[in-house]
């Protein structure tokens, strides 16, 4: 027994190594001999992509790469598929996923198809993860109706008509020998996209299963076209004579890319990541198309209706790190009916926050960066924006802005662009970007705080999630909600604002300060919810309450903010039960707002909050 538990602490200990290397190549490239150079303006990498000629090309490229984790792919296929039956959606208004991008699905851990749910879970019992499928709607006959296990962590679910993808990730670990390669211990993650029928609920039917070597770093949907982004090490073996390439599975059937698969840029020396896009039509058993090409890693995916957006951040220092130099690499991949074709890259100055700091329009991208935050000493930061035709080319920029703070929020919305940055303040800048070329500063606000999400109201008005400065002094302590008028565009106001967990003896958290979609907002009844978890302490007592808060948001109210109810799904005020019924997200179908914890389902009237569905999972 103690050995198989010492195996399984190994296990955990590799999966957690993996992780963070993965992390560390999308951060850092080491470093460098001499005195680093800091991009000052944009370069434009376009039509370098070439292919390895040979196996021996690549062993050549990989030889001068720095050596990487040696972590050995396991044979995580699945078997077979099953024929799929018939069934109907409801015919309710409901809200989806709260995407960067109209039209562009963004997977999540919860889904409906307005008469279903689609959320993650896991065993109590045996803690293993599932998929839950509950039926929601109308709620006086709510029920859980079918469970899908599922082997690793789930990343993403998406629901396209009678079709539900499962997006999971994770690893095998071969600790003796006699896996598929010799030694004592060898681990590599695999990613799974695995698509159901549920035209009848209750009996979900595997139909496809696609396996691809490689970590997880975002998928999007457009129509029935899912477009999922792995990366992955190649690995030398043997002394350096062999190569470990990645595979990918459809069915059980294995395709394993050669070293014709593998392109590569004039600049890739010292990479050994390999990104791979792929499409997969949920709608046909038509074999994934991909595209492959080696990085120094990405970790940011930005994608329009059109194309996909890659980015990763790279820096060089000198020995003593006293001179540090940040650019970001954009990639980006067209995709048209299942084709991804690479397009061109560009090299940014500075380090991109999130998906929020790229959005493109027209065919124009824009990017916001920080230039400067990673400096020991700390080196003068600012931020920018930086504008590209659809080639690439940089055709105008906007730097220089806050200087010594960096990025905490961005959001492009037409022909505008709203920046929050931070020091000590939280200036929103209001950027008109309606000429790619000369893209300017028309005002800037400056309060205490810092909204670390923006979100659009109506045509004048943005709702900030963030945290809030109670003191003054730039110490963030709590949350805060903001909303802004921007009608006025050279003086921005905060009009209202709402804090929580502000207090000495108080501490507060939401998940909607960095995942936007566990942040909802109903438009037509002005009402949003986020899930928040607060906890209270004095000398002799302690309280933690998790949940989510539902407020009416309205402008022309006086409070701005008015708190129409908490919803909770667990009463233990000690926190016992916080990782089963934490809130993760909230959505609506019809007049029932519905909020989901990995172990509850439970259904709220929108007019009254009155309990009128409960589901445990």
């Amino acid at each position: 027994m103690s050995e198989s538990v010492s195996r399984w602490k190994v296990i955990v200990l590799v999966v957690v190594m993996a992780a963070a290397g993965i992390a560390a190549v999308a951060l850092t490239r080491g470093p460098s001999s001499g005195v680093p150079r800091q991009l000052t303006i944009p370069e434009r990498d376009c039509g370098l992509l070439d292919h390895f000629a040979s196996l021996d090309a690549l062993r050549a490229h990989l030889q001068a790469s720095p050596s990487g984790w040696p972590w050995i792919y396991g044979d995580v296929r699945m078997l077979g598929t099953t024929p799929a039956a018939a069934g109907e959606a409801g015919p309710a208004a409901y809200s989806g996923t709260n995407n960067q991008v109209p039209g562009v699905d963004e997977a999540d851990v919860v889904k409906t198809d307005g008469a279903y749910i689609y959320t993650t879970t896991w065993d109590a019992s045996t803690y293993s993860t599932e998929v839950a499928i509950v039926r929601a709607y109308p709620p006086e006959s709510a029920a859980l109706v079918a469970r899908i296990p599922v082997d690793s962590w789930v990343q993403g679910l998406f629901v396209d008509g009678d079709r539900l993808a499962v997006i999971s990730g994770g690893g095998f670990a071969y600790l003796l020998a006699g896996g598929p390669v010799p030694g004592p211990g060898f681990y590599r993650p695999q990613t799974r996209f695995l698509t159901y029928d549920v035209s009848v609920p209750s009996a979900p039917l595997l139909v496809q299963n696609v396996s691809v070597s490689g970590s997880y770093v975002g998928a999007r949907l457009i129509g029935d076209i899912a477009y999922l982004v792995v990366q992955d090490y190649l690995y030398l073996m043997d002394n350096g004579t062999s190569v470990v390439l990645p595979t990918i599975w459809t069915d059980g059937s294995a395709r394993d890319l050669t070293s014709a698969d593998i392109g590569y840029f004039s600049d890739s020396d010292g990479s050994s990541v390999d990104t791979i896009v792929l499409s997969v039509n949920l709608k046909t058993a038509d074999g994934p198309t991909f595209e492959s090409f080696l990085t120094r890693g990405v970790y940011q995916l930005y994608v329009s209706p059109t194309n996909l957006y890659i980015a990763g951040v790279e820096w060089e220092s000198t020995p003593d790190r006293r001179v540090v130099a940040e650019t970001s690499t954009v990639h980006k991949i067209a995709v048209d009916d299942g084709h991804v074709h690479y397009v061109c890259s560009a090299r940014i100055p500075g380090t991109i926050l999130n998906q929020f700091s790229m959005d493109e329009a027209d065919g124009y991208l824009r990017v916001a960066t920080t230039v400067g935050q990673w400096s020991p000493e700390g080196q003068e930061t600012s931020a920018a924006v930086y504008t590209f035709d659809s080639l690439l080319n940089p055709i105008g920029n906007l730097a220089g802005l806050a200087a010594g703070e960096r990025v905490f929020a961005a959001r492009f919305i037409g022909d505008r662009a709203y920046l929050v940055t931070f020091r000590r303040v939280d200036p929103l800048f209001v950027l008109d970007v309606s000429d790619p070329r000369a893209p300017r500063v028309l005002g800037y606000l400056k309060i205490p705080g810092v909204s670390e999400y923006l979100h659009p109201y109506d045509a004048t008005h943005l709702i900030g999630v963030g945290q809030a400065d109670p003191s003054g002094t730039g110490r963030l302590h709590g949350l805060k909600l903001s909303l802004f008028d921007v009608a006025d565009v050279e003086h921005p106001a905060e009009v209202a604002s709402f804090a929580i967990g502000t207090g000495e003896n108080e501490w507060a958290w939401s998940e909607a300060l960095y995942d936007h979609k566990a942040f909802l907002f109903v438009p037509d009844r002005r009402l949003l919810a986020i899930p928040i978890a607060l906890t209270e302490w004095t000398d002799t007592s302690y309280r933690y309450w998790q949940g989510a808060y539902v407020f009416e948001v309205s402008p022309q109210a006086f409070e701005g903010f008015a708190l129409r109810g908490t919803i909770s799904h667990s009463d233990s005020p000690d926190g016992r039960d916080f990782s089963r019924f934490q809130v993760a997200r909230s959505l609506y179908i019809g007049d029932v707002l519905y909020t989901v914890s990995a172990g509850l389902v439970l259904g709220s009237s929108m007019d009254t909050f009155a309990e009128v569905a409960r589901v445990l999972l």
